[in-house]
């Protein structure tokens, strides 16, 4: 494993991530980059263990979250190479379980199945974590078999009508998949996809994650004042027994740049036994774009996105305590891959955006997540009137600004800001009335002011 990349992109990467992980209070974050031969950058940032102060490295082993969705489109891909499926199968040929008929493989693979999210992976994580407990049976597949057959009622459409993410859909092609097989679905991803290409450190056991020296320890914001701020704590490493094809397996970056090469290099496995794991057309069909989405066009387990004038594919998770991305460029032969041990409060795919930005020559803090992110940010603080009689807070939250304005006589309620020219400081709150109180940040030299309703505050 060598550095191959020019000095400049490695101090862009390196800025990007170190300052992110700063700001957004991250232990550790693990990443490496692969071009269709070798990795040719890979770097652990931070720690695994805060408590041991154990760095992050590349073979550190993380919770890949819903990454592994794109697993499960390869095992079905495979399948559909041999013959022993199609894309178009009705899940009900496969499974007995009570859905309509009409569901398809491809409709479950791509999100299109009419199901809204039926909140099995929510709670499972939230039980293991103890950070919720909503009751429901969810012990076993036979559990969450009835879970589906009781949510009939929720379907929002026909299947292909409308996408919604739903984490069960992947559950179910699991079971497809040791229905064909007559394997389960981990045993056939370790021994048909895990082992020919050498990700030897790669598992879906928590007993062997637990084995491994050099794992992350996951953290957990335990609790949150008014401010926004929250204490990470050590907490359980979720293992998604009921749901592993939705979100189960347990990786380090540099098994997961063993398997972009595999992508990059259309479907051979360069590392392992360098053979051709699955025909170019059915690996082809998962990254089409069978739904649009808010972050672009949705395929099996995978999304593309554009990026610096290029396609990237790729797909974020998270299990909470652990977030992750991976991603390609098939025009750049290029692939990124991204693991943190806590949440940075946003999706990894946009730190997998700026690395790849960097990657092709571009400035990844003009990426348009970390441009606004950065004007928000600047935007936030603690402001006051004259005297400091009047006090007013303004914290980022979501896509956008919330205000609190209080003073002697009323503390303030929150108050959302929807951006009218964010460049600007041009904002709005909307009111009780259903009126737009106009809200403005200005700055003149060292002072920025804010301007909402009769005051005009100074930020501290």
């Amino acid at each position: 494993m060598t550095d191959t990349l020019e000095s400049t992109t490695i101090d862009r990467i390196d800025s990007l991530l170190r300052e992110r992980m700063y700001e957004d209070d991250l232990p550790g974050l693990s990443l490496a980059v692969t071009d269709g031969d070798d990795v040719v950058y890979a770097r652990g940032y931070g720690s695994r263990d805060l408590a041991s102060n154990a760095p992050a490295t590349p073979e550190t082993v993380y919770g890949i979250g819903s990454v592994s969705k794109s697993f499960a489109a390869l095992a079905t891909a495979r399948l559909v190479d041999s013959g022993d499926l199609s894309y178009d199968d009705r899940v009900t040929d496969y499974l007995e379980v009570d859905i309509p008929d009409d569901v398809s493989i491809h409709h479950l693979l791509s999100h299109t199945a009419g199901y809204p999210s039926l909140a099995v992976s929510e709670a499972l994580i939230a039980r293991q974590l103890e950070v919720g407990e909503s009751g429901v049976p969810l012990g076993s597949l036979a559990d969450v078999y009835a879970h589906v057959e009781g949510a009939r009622e929720e379907i929002a459409g026909e299947p292909g009508d409308r996408w919604m993410y739903c984490n069960t859909g992947y559950t179910l092609v699991g079971e497809v998949i040791a229905a064909v097989t007559g394997r389960s679905y981990t045993e056939y991803v370790t021994d048909d996809i895990l082992e020919p290409l050498g990700m030897d450190r790669s598992t879906y056991d928590g007993d062997v994650f637990e084995s491994f020296e050099d794992r992350m320890t996951p953290y957990f914001p335990e609790e949150e004042d008014d401010g926004g701020d929250a204490d990470l704590e050590p907490a359980a490493l979720p293992i998604r027994e009921q749901s592993a094809a939705a979100g189960g397996l347990l990786a380090p970056v540099t098994d997961l740049a063993n398997y972009l090469r595999l992508h990059i290099n259309e479907g051979v496995a360069v590392d392992g036994d360098e053979r051709q794991l699955v025909g170019e057309d059915a690996l082809e069909a998962c990254y089409g774009a069978y739904a649009e989405t808010p972050s672009g066009p949705y395929g099996y387990g995978w999304r593309t996105r554009e990026v610096a004038g290029r396609e990237l594919i790729g797909h974020g998770g998270s299990i909470v305590v652990s977030t992750a991305y991976a991603g390609f460029a098939p025009e750049d032969g290029v692939g990124v891959a991204l693991l943190a041990n806590a949440s940075p409060g946003y999706g990894l795919a946009e730190l997998g955006k700026g690395v790849f930005a960097a990657l092709v020559g571009e400035d990844p803090r003009e990426v348009s997540f970390f441009a606004r992110k950065r004007r928000l940010e600047e935007l936030a603080g603690e402001y006051e009137t004259y005297r400091g009689i009047t006090e007013a807070k303004v914290q980022v939250e979501g896509g956008t600004l919330r205000l609190r304005v209080g003073g002697p006589i009323e503390e303030g309620s929150w108050t959302p800001l929807v951006p009218v020219d964010l460049e600007a400081g041009e904002f709005y709150a909307p009111t009780m009335a259903g009126n737009r109180q106009p809200v403005r940040f200005e700055r003149d030299g060292d002072d920025l002011s804010l301007y909402v309703d009769r005051w005009r505050l100074h930020q501290q």
